[in-house]
C-alpha cells in the first residue's frame, strides 16, 4: 500500500493560518511571561515570521514606499540616534518601538495578500470560537476573582499593588473589573473589541447568544473606553440604515449588553467579604502602617483627584507641544510627558484606582497596573494614545499622512459604508492606550482592506 506522503502533510498557506491562530492565542496571555519574556511578545513576533518568508513575493514597490515613508519621517531620530550617545536601555527601547513599526508594515502587506489568495470563511470561523471561548473564559475569571475560585497565577510584573511581583485583581471601594488574561481592563478591550466587530460585521447570523456573551465579557470592564465605542457604534448603524436601509441585529445586542453590564457592577467585599483579596487589604494595611514607612488614611474627607484627570493632561500637553510641533524622537515622547505632568500637576494627589476613594497614599508610589506609575511625589504616566505619541515623535508629518490616507479612501471609494467602518477600526486602534502600531494591528487591518475592498465581502 502506498502512501500519499503529500496527504499526510499540511501545506504552507495551512501552516501560516495555523501560525496566526495560535498568535492569537499567546498574543491575548497579556498578563502572563516566561522565562523572563511576556508572552504577547511571542504573538507578536510570531507573527512576523510569515510575512518575512513571503515579502520576496509580495509587492515591493508598496513595501519600498511604506519603508521610506518610515525612513521619512524618522530621519531626525536616526539622525539622533547615530551622532548622540544613548545608554543600553535606550537603544533597547527606540529598537523594539521600530520593530513594531516595521512589524505593522510587514503584517500589513501579507494579511491583506494571504486572505485575499485563500478564503475569508476559516478566519471568521476562527473568530467565531475564539470570542466564544474567550468571552466565556472573561466571565470565568471575573467571579473567579471575586469568589477565590481557580486561576492561573498572573506572572508578568509591574502590575502591582503593595510592592510585590504578583499582579493585582482587586479593587476595593469600586465595582469589580473584568481584565481576564491582560493586565488591565483596558487592555482586553483594546484587543478583544475589534474582533467582535469585524467578525459581526461579516457574519450577522448569531443574533443572540454570541453578540450577548461578548457584550457580557465587554461591559464588565465597566471601562470609558467601551462605552465611548459603543457611542461611535450606534452613530455607525445609523449611517448604515440610511444608506442600506439594514441593521446589524448582533451589533444592537452587543450595545445593549455593554451599556448594562458596564453601568452595573459588583463590590468584591460587598459579595463576598471573606474574600482573601478583603482579608489580605486589612493584612497589608495594618503591616504598612505598623512599617512606619508609609501611612495610609482610610476614609479620607480630603477632596480627591479624578484619575481620569491624566488624559485631560495628554490633551492639554498635546495642545501645548503643537505650539513647538517638531519631531521630538520616540525616546522623548513619554519622558517629556512625564516631565510636564510632574511640573503640573505634582502638588495632586494620586491614588490607586482600585481604592478610591476609600484610602490614599501619601508617601508610596504605587504601579497602575503596569501602564503608569502614580503617587504624590511624582505623577509617571505613558500619553496612551498612538496618534499623540507619533505626532510628538514624528512631527506634523504623521498627523498629515493619517488624515491624507484617510481621506483619499473616502473618496476613492465614494464614501461606501465599508470605508466608513474600516475608518472606524483604524480610529479604535489609533485612540487606544496600546500607543505604538504593532503586527496583530498589521494582521486586522490587512484582513479587514482585502475583505472590504478586494475580496468577496459578502456576508456569510
Amino acid at each position: 500500500m502506498r502512501i500519499n506522503i503529500e496527504n499526510m502533510l499540511i501545506n504552507k498557506s495551512q501552516s501560516y493560518f495555523l501560525t496566526i491562530c495560535f498568535s492569537f492565542i499567546l498574543i491575548f496571555m497579556d498578563a502572563y511571561e516566561l522565562f523572563g519574556i511576556p508572552i504577547p511578545w511571542m504573538g507578536m513576533v510570531l507573527l512576523v515570521l510569515p510575512a518575512f518568508f513571503e515579502i520576496k513575493k509580495s509587492n515591493l514597490t508598496i513595501i519600498k514606499i511604506l519603508i521610506g515613508v518610515i525612513i521619512a519621517i524618522s530621519i531626525p531620530q536616526i539622525f539622533k540616534f547615530v551622532t548622540e550617545a544613548y545608554t543600553s536601555e535606550e537603544y533597547t527601547y527606540l529598537v523594539l518601538r521600530y520593530f513594531n513599526i516595521f512589524s505593522f508594515a510587514l503584517v500589513l502587506i501579507f494579511s491583506s495578500k494571504f486572505f485575499f489568495e485563500n478564503s475569508n470563511e476559516s478566519f471568521l470561523i476562527f473568530l467565531k470560537y475564539f470570542i466564544l471561548i474567550y468571552s466565556l473564559l472573561t466571565i470565568y475569571i471575573y467571579f473567579a476573582q471575586i469568589f477565590d475560585l481557580f486561576e492561573f497565577e498572573r506572572t508578568r510584573e509591574n502590575t502591582n499593588m503593595f510592592g510585590e511581583s504578583s499582579q493585582s485583581t482587586f479593587w476595593l471601594s469600586q465595582p469589580h473589573r473584568a481584565m481576564s488574561t491582560f493586565r488591565e481592563p483596558v487592555f482586553l478591550i483594546t484587543f478583544l473589541f475589534p474582533l467582535i466587530l469585524i467578525y459581526f460585521y461579516f457574519a450577522d447570523k448569531n443574533k443572540f447568544l454570541l453578540p450577548f456573551l461578548s457584550g457580557i465579557a465587554l461591559g464588565l470592564t465597566r471601562s470609558d473606553y467601551v462605552r465611548l465605542f459603543s457611542i461611535i457604534l450606534i452613530i455607525f448603524l445609523a449611517l448604515n440604515f440610511i444608506k442600506t436601509k439594514k441593521i446589524s441585529t448582533s451589533y444592537l445586542v452587543i450595545i445593549f449588553s455593554v451599556l448594562i453590564f458596564s453601568t452595573f457592577g459588583f463590590l468584591e467585599c460587598n459579595i463576598n467579604p471573606s474574600s482573601i483579596d478583603c482579608q489580605k487589604y486589612e493584612e497589608d494595611l495594618q503591616k504598612i502602617n505598623d512599617s512606619g514607612e508609609i501611612q495610609i488614611k482610610t476614609n479620607a474627607t480630603n477632596p480627591v483627584t479624578d484619575l481620569d484627570a491624566d488624559r485631560v493632561e495628554v490633551l492639554l500637553y498635546f495642545f501645548q507641544s503643537l505650539e513647538n510641533i517638531q519631531p521630538h524622537g520616540l525616546i522623548n515622547v513619554n519622558l517629556d510627558f512625564q516631565n510636564y505632568s510632574a511640573i503640573e500637576v505634582s502638588e495632586e494627589m494620586y491614588f490607586t484606582n482600585r481604592t478610591l476613594p476609600k484610602y490614599l497614599l501619601t508617601r508610596y508610589s504605587t504601579q497602575n497596573f503596569g501602564t503608569g506609575n502614580y503617587s504624590v511625589l511624582r505623577f509617571v504616566p505613558n500619553v496612551q494614545n498612538m496618534i499623540i505619541f507619533y505626532t510628538y515623535a514624528f512631527g506634523l508629518v504623521f498627523p498629515a499622512i493619517f488624515f491624507l490616507t484617510s481621506i483619499h479612501l473616502l473618496v476613492a471609494q465614494k464614501f461606501k459604508i465599508e470605508a466608513i467602518f474600516f475608518l472606524m477600526i483604524v480610529l479604535f486602534f489609533a485612540v487606544s492606550p496600546i500607543e505604538e502600531v504593532n503586527s496583530f494591528y498589521g494582521l486586522l487591518l490587512g484582513f479587514l482592506y482585502q475583505a472590504l475592498f478586494k475580496g468577496d465581502n459578502e456576508k456569510i
